[in-house]
């Protein structure tokens, strides 16, 4: 199932990274964006909250791809790197 944002959580950065609160039909989940993503989501690169939030639904997309694939942390997290960007990329080109 696909993960959705919340409502009453919003996307922030936190350190360097940025932070999007989703969830889906069982579990709440939080996608943790590296800086390199955010960077190299889009030219030029830019590691900001307005570019966080731009890319917000691709995130949530890569990170629902990464759960369908068993590739989710612990703790309901989902990290998304640059490389996960790509792959992703790949597999829905």
């Amino acid at each position: 199932m696909a993960l959705v944002m919340r409502d009453d959580h919003p996307p922030f950065l936190s350190d360097e990274n940025g932070h999007i609160p989703m969830r889906d039909a069982t579990a709440d989940w939080l996608i943790i964006v590296t800086r390199e993503a955010l960077e190299g989501v889009a030219a030029p690169a830019d590691a900001s909250a307005d570019r966080l939030a731009e890319y917000a639904t691709l995130f949530g997309q890569v990170a629902t791809y990464k759960l369908e694939h068993g590739r989710a942390g612990e703790e309901e997290t989902i990290w998304v790197q640059m490389e996960d960007i790509v792959e992703w990329r790949a597999a829905n080109a």
